[in-house]
């Protein structure tokens, strides 16, 4: 009786941390023109002009 629960409950532990990993491979990095630091995406908006967006791969 335990021998199908474990493989049973093994399954689904893999697929749920297999759905964790794939959930996002890219992200965005903003930077200020002006100062050339990493700014948060709510700077970004306050000053588009002086800012750039790149996409970046992440390294998983």
């Amino acid at each position: 009786m335990k021998k199908p629960l474990m493989i049973a409950l093994l399954i689904v532990f893999t697929i749920s941390v297999n759905a964790q990993e794939k959930k996002s491979k890219t992200y965005e990095q903003h930077r200020s023109a002006k100062t050339g630091r990493y700014v948060t995406k709510s700077e970004t908006k306050k000053s588009p002009s002086t800012t750039y967006t790149t996409k970046r791969k992440s390294s998983k």
